[in-house]
């Protein structure tokens, strides 16, 4: 059985919140614990995301609330940005992945580290990690879920969100194709300005 890594003071006042974030399966249930995607990005439960004892012991600075409804509040001084979105097949998810991608990236940049979560960890935090793995490591969809769901087994998003991912994977190549033909134009302009000056040179 996979364990948790929350351990609380007051669990038995959260007791009823842990038990909403337990996954049952059919083979062995999934209890609430925080699986690190890649180093320093996170993904959890609530119940996972809110223990301070957990906050503390993985040193997390930034977390980011995928629910609704019901968005937990942390500390001064935890950077805190909650996602307003249910876990349904028509919600969307697409219209705030540019901004949360470069809120993690801005974490990573002052060497943060980052927490996404959900109820249970499983669709809506999971699609967030999934797309940002997509646009910082140059992932396809097929590959970013596979090494998610490889870090953490319940991961399993909506067939909506899947719809929605590989939207943005197509969005993501085309921004990179657009960039690398930028990046050839000015390289053969720069290219043309080093042979002109070559050129003038010569002739002095």
């Amino acid at each position: 059985m996979l364990r948790s890594l929350s351990v609380d003071d007051d669990y038995f006042e959260r007791r009823a919140l842990r038990a909403t974030c337990i996954q049952r399966t059919p083979l062995d249930d999934f209890h609430p614990q925080a699986s690190e995607i890649v180093p320093g990005l996170f993904i959890s439960d609530m119940y996972t995301a809110t223990s301070p004892a957990t906050i503390r012991g993985l040193g997390i600075t930034h977390v980011a609330s995928v629910v609704k409804r019901g968005c937990p509040r942390f500390p001064t001084g935890m950077d805190h940005i909650c996602i307003p979105i249910d876990d349904t097949h028509d919600a969307h998810l697409i219209e705030y992945l540019d901004f949360t991608i470069r809120w993690i990236r801005r974490a990573f940049d002052r060497r943060g580290q980052v927490m996404i979560h959900c109820i249970w960890g499983m669709s809506r935090s999971a699609s967030v990690a999934i797309a940002y793995l997509m646009a910082s490591k140059g992932w396809s969809l097929e590959d970013a879920l596979r090494h998610t769901v490889s870090r953490r087994q319940v991961v399993r998003p909506n067939s909506g969100f899947m719809r929605q991912l590989k939207t943005y994977e197509h969005i993501l190549k085309e921004r990179a194709r657009i960039c690398a033909e930028r990046e050839l134009k000015w390289s053969m302009k720069r290219l043309a300005l080093s042979s002109d000056a070559h050129a003038l040179s010569q002739s002095v």
